[in-house]
């Protein structure tokens, strides 16, 4: 697979098959994406991967707190910034109302959007549920070579025939993944990533986000 290919082909998948990834195909993907460029070789990716009855122990545990109220100190960092100007809400709502609507949630079925929300923390019934951290001590460079690796493990998962779907929504529950894998307290739980065998005949996952034109963010200096 081109690397065009493999960045064409991914996209956040939320319906999984119960197929299995084989351990063999998972470390090559994660070795692989190790190649990651990483501002003075500093490699400061943490990372956490749990398979059948761990994974499932994480998700049940998740829920757990949730049904019950338990929502902890809540995410370590800002997953969006405090205000939106418009043509950065303009881009989330659109996506929310393809998604939802693709779901068939309607607008104001508050039930509905937590029941889907919930299964962030399934891992969408990925068989493999990864989650990513990062040391406190670690300045922004780092958390750009973090996001560096992530990408890396989301195409190299496509040269497998897998996909993946990356969550922010872990970092609400950080106290809880932090407690059942056992994360020291001076690492950030940054995202989780689902990876697993997608589901193409269902229709969340025929969502295909549009894209800005390359002339809305770049600047060309030619003489």
């Amino acid at each position: 697979m081109r690397v065009s290919e493999a960045i064409n082909s991914r996209r956040s998948m939320r319906v999984f098959k119960a197929e299995p990834v084989a351990k063999a195909d998972i470390e090559w993907i994660i070795s692989n994406a190790n190649r990651a460029a990483s501002n003075g070789n500093l490699q400061p990716w943490k990372l956490y991967v749990t398979m059948g009855k761990a994974r499932q122990r994480l998700s049940t545990a998740i829920l757990k707190a949730m049904d019950e109220g338990d929502h902890g100190p809540g995410g370590e960092y800002d997953v969006y910034p405090k205000e939106f100007t418009p043509v950065y809400d303009t881009r989330r709502k659109h996506v929310g109302k393809q998604l939802y609507t693709l779901l068939g949630v309607p607008k104001g079925d508050a039930a509905g959007m937590l029941k889907q929300f919930r299964k962030n923390y399934e891992f969408f019934d990925a068989p493999v549920g990864m989650i990513l951290c990062i040391e406190k001590r670690m300045g922004g460079g780092q958390w750009i070579d973090c996001g560096i690796f992530l990408d890396q493990l989301m195409l190299l998962a496509r040269e497998k025939g897998l996909h993946t779907c990356p969550q922010a929504a872990f970092s609400r529950y950080q106290h809880v993944v932090r407690r059942e894998l056992a994360i020291p307290e001076d690492q950030i739980v940054i995202c989780g990533l689902a990876l697993g065998h997608a589901d193409p005949d269902v229709a969340p996952n025929s969502l295909i986000t549009e894209r800005a034109p390359i002339q809305d963010f770049t600047t060309w200096f030619t003489e």
